[in-house]
């Protein structure tokens, strides 16, 4: 069933810009988009009994999400100077170790990344 079936009212309203930048602040500091952090406050507030839609991390975490993108991108170009150091000389100890280190940080990024996905309850 989508969101418009079991929701069927749309509450909407216009704030001031200080009003909308301190609700961006504290939304994101909550980790929600600005619309599902007010829901959620509101649907407190009046003590509602209705059940907020999940809403997905992902969404939430974007900035998070950029930064491990970013360093995904260094990790590549790592990666590529690694090989490229590898193809030059094949018989370099220190290649291995630098693989090594570097699957362990590609596990650590791809773990925060997952964290980051999952869906969580918004209220």
């Amino acid at each position: 069933m989508s969101e418009k079936n079991r929701f069927p009212h749309l509450v909407a309203f216009r704030v001031d810009e200080p009003t909308h930048t301190k609700l961006t602040t504290v939304a994101e500091v909550a980790g929600m988009p600005v619309g599902i952090w007010v829901r959620a406050l509101v649907l407190k507030a009046v003590d509602s009994q209705m059940r907020a839609p999940k809403v997905r991390r992902a969404a939430a975490n974007t900035v998070q999400l950029h930064a491990i993108l970013e360093e995904l991108k260094a990790q590549g170009r790592n990666l590529n100077q690694i090989a490229r150091a590898a193809n030059a000389n094949p018989g370099a100890a220190q290649i291995a170790a630098d693989v090594a280190l570097m699957r362990a940080s590609l596990e650590a990024l791809i773990s925060c990344i997952l964290d980051l996905l999952r869906i969580e309850d918004d209220a």
